[in-house]
């Protein structure tokens, strides 16, 4: 944990309950959690008197990270209690804040700025240098870093779950990808440690690197096939580390790329925000080339949403914007990981926001 104290010093101290995850402060102040540091995740206590921004707490808790402004930007604090985003000008007071969690987390998402996939390559504006392109990577390496860090948590925690999938085929297809990243997660961790993928492999299960829904379906299975899915594992550890990692054909940079690249195939809806809408109004922009969501009104939303349910339905991505759709009345409303806001959605235009209609469901 990273105590600030009034003077602005931070004294660093540690304590977890397990491997993969320090447990919480238990003290009063905002508590904000680092996936990832250069020694491990830790967290960031802010306990000064008087009020402070969230835009001030990420950047703080980017310059411990090592997060350049650059790429600080694409962060912000997330309450996993409440699944909700704070706007850059939310205030906080610690004095009046017994103890609240929060998350920094990476909120705005770009598929494909790793370029592993046929989608449209996503990269950051730099000066052109001879006949070299003008794009530069997206994320430097503590941003790289962090993201792998919340994304192997994401998908740990059930990002994409096997209890959504019905079908037999994509059960068993999920199962074997599922795998496959938790020996690209223990792979990082060996190449960091100069060690064997396979010592790295007795001292953490790959329980910890799949899915917890896979993980209850291994629970629930019996011992013949706890058994073989063990040895299929250990076959494939042994191959990996033969083959891949051990001739040096795999960096640890490739790796992250690689288990960000395959996360965004087995998850679609990683790195993207979904969440309901009770009243929606639609207009022209008035050149023909698309809508926007207008937002200029004034709703009593409590009285909407105690009217029944979610008459649409917003997806937010950093690639393809905002999109939205109309939610059938028969079809019950699914809240795939989606959060809240506490800020209405901007646009180019004053209480406006450029969207893309979904098809509908």
């Amino acid at each position: 944990m990273l105590t600030m104290s009034r003077r602005g010093c931070f004294k660093s101290s540690k304590h977890g309950t397990s491997p993969e995850q320090c447990a919480p402060p238990q003290g009063p102040g905002i508590h904000v959690y680092l996936f990832w540091t250069k020694t491990g995740d830790t967290y960031f206590t802010h306990l000064e008197d008087g009020e402070v921004t969230a835009e001030d707490l990420s950047i703080r808790a980017a310059q411990i990270v090592g997060i350049t402004p650059v790429c600080h930007a694409l962060f912000a604090l997330y309450d996993p209690s409440s699944c909700c985003w704070y706007s850059p000008n939310h205030s906080f007071n610690s004095q009046n804040q017994s103890s609240l969690i929060l998350h920094l987390r990476m909120r705005f998402y770009f598929r494909n700025w790793h370029g592993l996939t046929e989608e449209p390559t996503v990269s950051r504006y730099a000066h052109r240098t001879g006949t070299e392109p003008a794009g530069a990577p997206l994320l430097e390496m503590s941003s790289l870093e962090y993201l792998f860090a919340q994304a192997k948590c994401d998908f740990v925690n059930d990002v994409v779950s096997l209890d959504e999938l019905v079908d037999e085929v994509q059960q068993t297809c999920f199962k074997n990808e599922s795998l496959g990243m938790a020996v690209l997660h223990l792979s990082h961790r060996a190449l960091q440690n100069q060690s064997t993928l396979q010592d790295v492999a007795k001292h953490t299960s790959f329980l910890r690197c799949i899915p917890r829904s896979f993980a209850r379906h291994i629970a629930r299975d019996n011992f013949l096939t706890k058994f073989r899915i063990r040895r299929v594992f250990s076959e494939f550890v042994r191959s990996f580390q033969q083959h891949t990692v051990g001739q040096g054909h795999l960096g640890a940079q490739e790796v992250m790329y690689k288990y960000l690249s395959t996360l965004e195939r087995l998850a679609p809806r990683f790195g993207t925000e979904t969440f309901p809408l009770f009243h929606l109004e639609v207009r022209s922009d008035g050149d023909g080339s698309g809508s926007y969501l207008n937002a200029s009104r004034a709703h009593d939303p409590s009285q909407e949403m105690l009217c029944g349910q979610p008459t649409h339905e917003v997806m937010v991505s950093g690639t393809a914007g905002i999109k939205w759709r109309k939610i059938s009345c028969r079809r019950n409303f699914l809240y795939f990981g989606g959060c809240h806001y506490d800020q209405e959605i901007a646009g180019s235009n004053p209480g406006h926001a450029a969207c893309h209609q979904l098809p509908e469901p």
